[in-house]
């Protein structure tokens, strides 16, 4: 996403602002973000966001419009949609992963651990590791992580005795260090509508803010499981900031960054 556009942080304003637009050409659209255009060029960032398919165009010439496709608005939002998590189905099964790979290969080990930090799975011991969501031998890549079938056991299941689906949860993820990141995002959030209400935000003004609020943004979703909302603890914040997050950037891409409707 980087080399997509000068500063990715700007996509996902970008994205608000189409989602804003009643008619959003290539003309209306560059007449609008001529700051952009000035201190980011924009015309280029927009021609490797259409190569990229992060954006579509219909029409030709001063006709032409512009949407974002759907790896788009999933790059806008640092490449998960959580609404779509947490409203995914539970079945009530957790899925035990257990593996035992020799000491020796740390190498491997560093890369199965990797792959399940990436796929959101709860850390309960060093080979013993957790998740709602079902894994099959087709979601779970053993040729590219050189695991054999001897190595590793998926166990499906409920707790049994006291233990509960919520201590399960709080002994899988941190949800207190997850909440502390995501009250950070609600700040920005905060701050961002200031700078919208003010009504002369520059470009760099702009800029900066999203900067930070991208970063603090991925911060929060990359450590986050987006359990399905069955299973999210009642204080968990995600829910507040994603929709803080969207409403600080409705009201920024409204200012004359962006064309009027």
């Amino acid at each position: 996403m980087k080399s997509v556009i000068q500063s990715e942080n700007w996509w996902p304003l970008l994205l608000r602002a189409l989602d804003l637009l009643a008619r959003p050409t290539a003309h209306n659209l560059l007449q609008g973000f001529e700051a952009w255009d000035y201190n980011l060029r924009l015309r280029p960032c927009l021609k490797q966001l259409e190569r990229a398919r992060f954006l579509a165009s219909r029409g030709s010439g001063r006709d032409r419009r512009l949407h974002a496709t759907p790896e788009g608005r999933l790059a806008a939002v640092g490449g998960v949609d959580p609404a779509r998590r947490w409203e995914r189905p539970w079945d009530r099964r957790w899925r035990l992963l257990m593996f035992d790979l020799p000491s020796r290969n740390q190498t491997l080990r560093l890369r199965l651990w990797r792959w399940l930090r990436r796929s959101r799975f709860g850390y309960l011991q060093h080979s013993v590791w957790l998740s709602p969501d079902p894994v099959t031998d087709e979601n779970l890549p053993l040729r590219r992580l050189m695991l054999t079938p001897e190595t590793f056991v998926v166990i499906e299941g409920r707790p049994t005795g006291s233990d509960t689906d919520e201590d399960l949860i709080q002994s899988a993820w941190d949800f207190t260090a997850i909440n502390r990141r995501y009250q950070r995002v609600c700040e920005l959030a905060e701050r961002g509508r200031k700078l919208a209400r003010c009504g002369n935000a520059k470009p760099a003004e702009v800029h900066g803010w999203l900067a930070e609020n991208q970063l603090a943004w991925l911060n929060a979703v990359d450590s986050d499981p987006l359990l399905p909302e069955l299973l999210l603890p009642k204080d968990y914040l995600g829910h507040e900031a994603w929709e803080q997050r969207n409403a600080t950037l409705d009201a920024l891409a409204r200012l004359e960054l962006v064309p009027s409707v």
